[in-house]
């Protein structure tokens, strides 16, 4: 490296002139210490800031865990919700059934009366108000069977559409939170990558900066092999 030092009357360069290089390169070495101080506070800043943003990241990604494990217990809910309503539905038509079973009997004991009338010949006051009797537990039994099949079909029915109301509603929200959980890990993701590489930026700025400093000094060490040490304290003339 050429330097435009002056030649000394007695050989080698013109101290001052040397004390001057040092000078402008000490001040020079400060100014970049000090640009790459403020570059790592300024990183230092950004890493913080990275820092709390992942913190803020997993707390949203675990309340979409929670939001989606409510969720899930909502759709076990629903499940044992719809159990529950094909259990009654099946309560009910067993009921149909053991009513339709009474009707059956009820018209083999018309039958068998009206037989047993035939047979004996009652009289026929007594005939027409048994088998208006009998007509009229038919009938009965008849509207009864109906109408309790009628609303267990209805309510079958309406239980149904709720519950697949639920389910649909439940699927959309179960896939919206999977989305949102999904993009919120992505981000996350990408902003750790970016804090790892701020780190690394930095260690390699202190190495490169350390390095500086030691070629500086041997460049000082170097620079003056004759220099004369002054003498402690300075004699005054």
């Amino acid at each position: 490296m050429d330097h435009p030092f002056r030649s000394a009357a007695l050989g080698g360069f013109n101290k001052q002139d040397v004390l001057s290089f040092l000078e402008e390169q000490a001040k020079q070495s400060a100014q970049a210490q000090q640009s790459l101080q403020q570059q790592l506070e300024e990183l230092n800043r950004q890493n913080e800031a990275l820092r709390r943003e992942k913190e803020d990241l997993q707390i949203q990604l675990a309340e979409r865990q929670r939001e989606l494990e409510t969720a899930r217990q909502s759709r076990d809910s629903l499940n044992l919700q719809l159990e529950r309503v094909n259990l009654d539905l099946d309560a009910e038509q067993d009921r149909l059934a053991q009513t339709t079973r009474e009707l059956e009997q009820t018209r083999r004991e018309r039958d068998a009366a009206l037989a047993q009338t035939e047979e004996l010949r009652p009289d026929a006051q007594t005939y027409r108000e048994i088998k208006e009797r009998t007509a009229g537990v038919e009938l009965d039994a008849h509207r009864r069977a109906q109408a309790v099949l009628e609303k267990a079909e209805s309510d079958a029915q309406r239980t149904r559409r709720q519950v697949n109301q639920w389910l649909q509603r439940l699927g959309r929200e179960y896939e919206t939170l999977r989305s949102q959980v999904e993009a919120t890990v992505s981000h996350a993701a990408s902003e750790l990558e970016k804090a790892n590489s701020c780190l690394d930026q930095v260690n390699r700025l202190m190495g490169e900066q350390e390095t500086a400093l030691e070629g500086l000094a041997q460049s000082y060490n170097e620079s003056d092999r004759n220099r004369v040490e002054a003498p402690m304290p300075i004699e005054e003339e």
